[in-house]
């Protein structure tokens, strides 16, 4: 009885050893995980929070802090937030040889080739970025608010910090509409192989955010076929290209929907309400999806109409058109 007794206490402590051991080693991964993105604020108040008893690991992880802390000292501030680039995309080319063909394409053949950038050449210009030693960032990388007790919101800017040489820049792709002309010039519904060579949704897969993309053969795929799945997955490649999990900033319009949606009401006439609700429900489901990524959704106009060119009862006409069509899609934006 007294050998299996001490069996058991052996086996009881063998047992908290290699818990305690496993909290350690999750508890650091953690903490390099936020590390890697620059984030040394998130991994040391996660130390802080470290609650296991054994003397061995709190010291290990007191040291560990101590140690981020150091490396903390030497980030370099970067206090003008006025200096960060913007680059700036529309949807991506995802067959350039169909978008820049006028056989294809017709007249909007040369405005493809001079506007937009194909998914090879996005990848291409990412890893660039990151040679070069530059870091996504996002307006809450830089940018905070609060509001007052009249309800009013102020804003300022705060620093960004990270290691020597290291630069950020923003990211943006407008008009993330996958408009009918691109995707189905003949107007008759279906996607097919006439397209211009541009996927034509977002989409969810399996957790993921991908493309739906129909080629030239009229054949249906999904991947990364567009901006989002390509961003997507350099990050997943380059955790330290993004600031504190930072990702891109999507600007919509919205009187053809939004990601590839039908979700304007125009639709309810034309297609029924069983397709539009459809529509809204998928599209909610693609924006609940990117902004747990971390996405940023901004306006782009409902109709992509030259503000500069419209009086202010016309702007607040749009804009209108944009909060009783859109927000209910996407939720309140900036």
């Amino acid at each position: 009885n007294n050998q299996s007794k001490a069996q058991q206490e052996a086996i009881q402590q063998a047992n908290a050893a290699g818990a305690a051991e496993a909290e350690y080693k999750n508890l650091i991964s953690q903490a390099d995980a936020l590390v890697t993105q620059y984030d040394y604020d998130g991994a040391i108040e996660l130390l802080d929070g470290y609650s296991g008893t054994n003397a061995k690991y709190k010291e290990m992880v007191d040291s560990k802090k101590s140690d981020l802390v150091k490396e903390q000292q030497k980030l370099s501030e970067i206090k003008d937030v006025s200096t960060i680039p913007n680059l700036s995309f529309h949807v991506l080319m995802a067959d350039a040889s169909r978008a820049c063909n006028k056989d294809v394409s017709g007249e909007y053949a040369g405005l493809y080739n001079k506007n937009f950038v194909s998914v090879e050449e996005f990848s291409r210009i990412l890893n660039q970025l990151y040679t070069g030693n530059y870091v996504l960032v996002d307006f809450d990388s830089f940018i905070y608010s609060n509001v007052g007790l009249d309800g009013n919101a102020t804003f300022g800017t705060k620093s960004i910090y990270l290691p020597q040489g290291k630069k950020p820049v923003m990211i943006t792709e407008t008009m993330v509409n996958y408009f009918e002309y691109m995707v189905d010039p003949d107007k008759d519904g279906k996607l097919d192989g006439k397209g211009h060579g541009f996927a034509n949704k977002l989409v969810l897969q399996n957790g993921e955010i991908k493309a739906a993309y129909v080629d030239g053969s009229g054949q249906s795929n999904v991947g990364d076929y567009d901006f989002v799945p390509i961003l997507e997955k350099f990050i997943e490649e380059h955790p330290d290209f993004s600031y504190k999990g930072a990702r891109a900033t999507l600007a919509v319009t919205g009187s053809q929907g939004v990601f590839g949606y039908r979700t304007d009401t125009s639709y309810v006439s034309s297609r029924g309400q069983e397709y539009y609700d459809g529509q809204v429900s998928q599209a909610k489901e693609v924006v609940q999806a990117l902004r747990d990524k971390g996405y940023t959704i901004a306006c782009y106009t409902y109709k992509n109409d030259a503000y500069g060119k419209l009086s202010a009862a016309q702007i607040q006409a749009d804009l209108q058109s944009w909060a009783s069509q859109v927000v209910n899609v996407i939720g309140q934006v900036d």
